[in-house]
């Protein structure tokens, strides 16, 4: 293929086209009969079964399950689901649907014999057999068993439908698939709904499940008391056990350690080491200064009596502050007596006398002092040093008795943790045992189930209405999909939106019994069909009203699409108004000549080119017309060469001198390329489609091989379309013509 033919083909197969619903609505209505069929094909049978089935009555009983449970006293309940948390509701809700509260109901109410869970039905052959078995089908399932015996289920001594445990599960699974648990939003209340056949019967479950789940929970809250009381009960046993031990191990400590009060032997030692320090402090700070006073007495000597006496501890003493005294009334006697007497005067010497005896005396007791400070010193120092033994015993024996309080305060803490421990579990089996016969609801009822007057399904109407609609929609998808795959040329919209072409008309389609013939363009039947060749011509000749082109062919995309009979058609239509020759250039599967009637071995076309014959006899005048028509003629082993010699174009050019139109009949564009060549000797294309025959895309492919030839297409013909998509039956009503033969 060329560059040009490609690039007209991108172009063709690129251009937006506009949704058109009118597409569509052809589409569907070209396929409405296999849509109506199918919808009501299934409709029907969906209301045939809509008449076999059983209504189902659903009762509905709402209960209220309580966020805070009424309490007889203030104590904790044992049985600890917290009911303040979001989950909680949730938790019941699901407990209502579980397995133990099922079994529980269909227990209570023995639905195991009931007749809508009875698993006691006929086999399978028999349900499915029913209407043509015969009435010994006990015969009939001995013949037939060796033979089917393989199949599960199939016949009533299966091994699986005998099994008492597959029967229970069943009906335990046919039961909770009845079962509804709808909460109700933002609320604590909850609907428990049930389906059966009988409505009365379905208001009876509902309760019953509704009684059995608020039993339930007092059941498991009173057992779990009891366990939480046998388990208490037997725990305080056990610790009174160790509170014993431990008041027994503490008992012997003490009397073995010889306590009477703890407290109070170590309070005393306490007290007595405080005073003990006390008093030590005090020696040590006595000894300090008697040290100290006795190292200065050493230092100044004893030999010198005048110097001691100016230490305070010496001078400042009372022996020594009345022999100071003494002194200095001697001394001042002395003086006075001096001044009277000389110092040999025996009052002199008396006086005298008496003032050396004081000063004697007063180093007598200063030597006395001296000997009293070391004497102090020595006394203290003795005093410091038992002061020391004593407290070195008394904190021997303050450490014994703090390793004895540990002990003890050990054995103590050991007893009281016991007991409180012990009365901990006291009061809570009491407080249990207080509460376990008081059965507070969690739940209630607000409202029992009812009967209901009317089955909750199947919603028999909204089904079969959804069926009719679902079955409708879904026969339009897939014609709409079908259409879509196929992709064909459907009418007269899908020309100008898929090809991108002019339309030149639309020809109905004709029904009759094999090929139509020249006849058909005047019969008063089909006059709609001559008169839409008609506006083939009048859009054709609009076409060329500014040229003076007088030649064309006739061309399509493969064959069956009425190529042929459209050439025809298009000249008898043209003959009415001028004078036309059509020429029937497809030598390789000619139909003309049988259409006309002809023989077989009427010349035409190829004799001509070939000069076995002149023109006159090769051209045949159709009767009834106007129109002249040569025929293919004797089959040729190449007629390619044929058209495309110098022959066929002085043909055609002597023709066009002769009529006023030339039309030429060619063989289709994707089969071979006679088009292509023949199309260059004549002014314009005219290109056949036959409706839902070709898909678009070789149509376009094809078109585009013409374009790049650069040959001229005058437009689109669109052949064969059913008469309900065109104005076929206008035509008919505006010529009053009758109805159409088949």
């Amino acid at each position: 293929m060329s560059n040009m033919a490609i690039s007209v083909e991108k172009e063709l197969f690129s251009k937006e086209k506009d949704i058109d619903l009118t597409q569509y609505f052809a589409v569907l209505w070209r396929y409405k009969w296999p849509i109506i069929f199918f919808t009501g094909l299934v409709s029907a049978l969906v209301v045939m079964v809509l008449l076999q089935m059983t209504p189902f009555y659903k009762a509905k009983a709402r209960l209220l399950i309580e966020s805070e449970q009424a309490k007889a006293v203030s104590f904790d309940d044992v049985y600890g689901l917290d009911s303040s948390r979001k989950e909680y509701l949730q938790t019941q809700f699901e407990i209502i649907k579980s397995r133990k509260l099922a079994e529980r109901v269909i227990e209570r109410l023995d639905l195991q014999f009931h007749p809508e869970f009875a698993t006691d039905k006929p086999p399978l052959w028999q349900r499915v057999l029913s209407p043509v078995l015969p009435e010994d089908t006990a015969a009939f399932e001995a013949s037939v068993k060796p033979y089917l015996d393989w199949v599960p289920g199939l016949f009533s001594d299966d091994g699986e439908g005998k099994n008492l445990e597959f029967k229970k599960q069943m009906l335990l699974e046919t039961f909770k698939q009845r079962l509804t648990v709808s909460p109700v939003v933002n609320t604590q209340l909850v609907d428990i709904g049930f389906y059966a056949n009988d409505p009365k019967f379905a208001a009876l479950v509902a309760n019953t499940m509704g009684e059995i789940y608020i039993e339930n929970h007092l059941d498991a809250k009173l057992a779990v008391t009891r366990k939480a009381s046998e388990w208490l009960s037997a725990r305080l046993d056990e610790l009174l056990v160790s509170l014993r031990l431990s008041e027994e191990r503490l008992q012997n400590f003490r009397e073995r350690e010889g306590l009477l009060e703890i407290d109070g032997s170590l309070g005393l030692a306490s007290v007595e080491m405080n005073e003990l320090t006390a008093q030590l402090s005090l020696a040590r700070q006595r000894r300090d200064e008697a040290r100290s006073l006795l190292n200065v007495v050493r230092q100044k000597g004893t030999s010198n009596i005048d110097s001691l006496d100016g230490l305070a501890e010496i001078s400042g003493h009372r022996v020594i502050q009345e022999v100071k005294k003494a002194e200095v009334a001697a001394a001042s006697n002395v003086a006075e007596l001096s001044k009277r007497y000389g110092p040999k005067h025996n009052k002199m010497i008396a006086a005298k006398a008496q003032l050396a005896e004081v000063r004697a005396n007063m180093r007598t007791q200063v030597r006395k002092l001296v000997t009293g400070i070391e004497q102090d010193y020595n006394s203290i120092n003795a005093n410091v040093a038992g002061l020391e033994r004593q407290m070195n015993q008394l904190k021997d024996k303050y450490q014994d008795q703090n390793r004895v309080e540990v002990e003890y305060r050990e054995l103590q803490r050991e007893v009281e943790s016991n007991r409180r421990i012990y009365e901990t579990f006291l009061n809570r089996m009491k407080e249990t045992g207080a509460v376990a016969d008081f059965d507070a609801a969690h739940a209630r009822f607000t409202d029992n189930a009812e009967p209901p007057l009317y089955p909750a399904k199947p919603k028999k109407k909204l089904i079969a209405i959804a069926a009719v609609f679902l079955s409708f929609l879904f026969a339009c998808v897939v014609a709409l999909i079908h259409s879509a795959l196929t992709d064909t040329i459907t009418d007269g919209n899908q020309v100008e939106s898929k090809l991108a072409a002019k339309l030149l008309g639309v020809i109905p389609l004709q029904k009759t019994k094999g090929r139509l013939d020249y006849k058909t363009f005047f019969s008063k039947q089909a006059s709609g069909f001559a008169e839409a060749w008609r506006t083939v011509r009048t859009g054709y000749l609009l076409s060329h009203l500014e040229d003076s082109g007088n030649s064309l062919c006739v061309t399509s995309t493969a064959p069956g699409e009425g190529k042929s009979t459209a050439s025809f058609n298009l000249s008898l239509a043209m003959s009415q108004l001028e004078r036309v020759i059509l020429i029937e250039a497809d030598l390789r599967k000619p139909v003309m000549g049988k259409m006309l009637g002809l023989p077989a071995y009427k010349p035409g076309l190829s004799n001509m080119l070939t000069g076995t014959h002149k023109l006159e006899d090769c051209v045949y005048r159709v009767p009834d017309s106007q129109l002249d028509v040569m025929v293919a003629g004797a089959m040729v082993s190449t007629p390619l060469e044929l058209i495309a010699s110098t022959a066929f174009t002085h043909l055609v050019e002597q023709l066009k001198g002769r009529y006023d139109r030339v039309v030429i009949d060619t063989a289709p564009v994707d089969v071979v390329s006679d088009a292509l060549v023949i199309s260059r000797c004549v002014d314009s294309t005219v290109y056949v489609v036959k409706s839902n025959k070709v898909r678009s895309e070789l149509i376009k492919r094809s078109i585009a091989r013409l374009f790049a030839a650069q040959v001229r297409v005058d437009g689109v013909i669109l052949n064969g379309v059913p008469k309900e998509l065109t104005n076929y039956k206008r035509y008919q009503s505006y010529y009053g013509t009758g109805t159409e033969k088949a």
